[in-house]
């Protein structure tokens, strides 16, 4: 009877928690009529249609029922994010991109055109914004391969990319209302002029750049930064990362250039250090998840070991205005949640005191135990290690002079 109750109780804590999506997986040979040069054409993959026009062949990952290739889509809606590669780099040198956004609720688009030694990034920025609209279309598509997306979709996207596809997100977003957010990492110049046509983006732009890159270097990224045209953007520039640091680290092209951290170790620290500012500017921008651009912001203004610089111009913060409820004496945000190696716990009053931090596991094994001091009367935020935990549910416990509060939280 023990053990029946035991694994009840563990079964109700997993529910509790949001848990993380299955990944699906489908190539589109998405057309736009509008471009008649070839682009490039999936072997195998779904053609959305038998119009002429230009090939943008695209691997599309999405939040899924069951992990796969064509498989149904988890319950909901999910915004689009579209990811454009570097110079000569395959997609699948992303693949912790496209398998970590559609667990959190994305389906994301990695468009496979401009691969060659001679791309033409003015092609591959129009293929970028081509596929914001092209992604939110399939919410209402007729072609009986990809009705699975069919009311699927939320009408928000966001245009992001790395190295090449970072210039070339800015070609893409230039005087365009009609995509949410920009995001790059490591954007290179391109030609014609990304920085021109940054002068043109008014969109909310995070850019993120390597503290040790040599291939798009500061001067390259503050040339970028400088020239956006929005009243909300911001540039984070990560501890250790070189240029080929963000996707996986194994693309040969790239890491002739300059190569990438050593390991699958370091790779997998620096990754965690850009998706925790990714994922809650993305969160805010495409899902209106206010804690999540709350935490963004405290996030960056405090320091952080993660980064060794940041620019900020702009807010994403937002007030909750309304009804008063038992939530809103929480002083504390806690994310990502779920995580695979960080958690950052925000505080967002000026209470002094210390305040302690507390892991059990399910069993109430106590498995973490921190104590942190209040530095100032300011927001301040604070990190907790889970890297070495095994996957699974576990409990939170926050202690601050007479606040308690138990946090569910998800160990990926």
């Amino acid at each position: 009877m023990k053990k029946i109750i035991t694994a009840a109780f563990i079964l109700a804590n997993l529910c509790i928690l949001a848990q993380p999506h299955q990944v699906g997986h489908v190539s589109i040979n998405f057309k736009d009529v509008a471009r008649s040069s070839s682009g490039y054409a999936i072997s195998g993959g779904i053609t959305t249609n038998t119009a002429s026009g230009r090939n943008v062949g695209t691997e599309v990952y999405y939040p899924a029922t069951t992990a796969g290739d064509n498989v149904a889509l988890a319950n909901g809606q999910f915004p689009i994010v579209v990811f454009g590669h570097g110079f000569v780099m395959t997609y699948d040198a992303y693949d912790n991109i496209y398998n970590r956004l559609p667990s959190l609720g994305y389906i994301v688009l990695m468009p496979r055109t401009e691969g060659s030694f001679s791309p033409s990034h003015s092609e591959f920025g129009s293929d970028l914004k081509f596929l914001a609209s092209a992604g939110m279309g399939l919410n209402s598509i007729s072609n009986p391969s990809l009705t699975i997306f069919n009311g699927k979709v939320l009408q928000k996207s966001a245009i992001g990319g790395h190295s090449m596809g970072a210039g070339s997100s800015f070609l893409a977003t230039a005087s365009n209302s009609t995509v949410t957010c920009l995001f790059n990492m490591c954007a290179a110049t391109t030609n014609p002029s990304s920085i021109n046509s940054a002068s043109l983006v008014t969109l909310p732009t995070l850019m993120i750049s390597g503290e040790q890159d040599n291939v798009a270097d500061t001067t390259v990224q503050n040339s970028h930064y400088n020239a956006t045209a929005s009243s909300k953007k911001f540039h984070v520039i990560v501890t250790g990362a070189k240029h080929c640091d963000f996707g996986n680290g194994t693309s040969g092209t790239c890491t002739f250039g300059q190569p990438a951290c050593s390991g699958t170790g370091c790779n997998a620290i620096l990754f965690s250090r850009y998706m925790s500012h990714l994922e809650p500017f993305l969160a805010n921008q495409l899902k209106n998840d206010c804690a999540a651009g709350n935490a963004f912001m405290n996030l960056i203004q405090n320091p952080s070991t993660d980064r060794a610089g940041v620019k900020i111009t702009g807010s994403i913060a937002c007030l909750t205005t309304g009804i008063k409820s038992q939530d809103d004496e929480n002083p504390f945000t806690v994310f990502p949640n779920p995580s695979e190696y960080k958690l950052q716990i925000l505080h967002s009053t000026p209470d002094e005191g210390s305040i302690q931090f507390k892991i059990y596991d399910m069993f109430g094994k106590l498995i973490i135990d921190l104590t942190e001091e209040k530095k100032s009367n300011h927001n301040e935020s604070y990190t907790i290690d889970i890297e070495t935990l095994n996957p699974g549910a576990y409990n939170l416990i926050i202690k601050q002079n007479s606040f308690n509060k138990n946090f569910k939280i998800m160990k990926l």
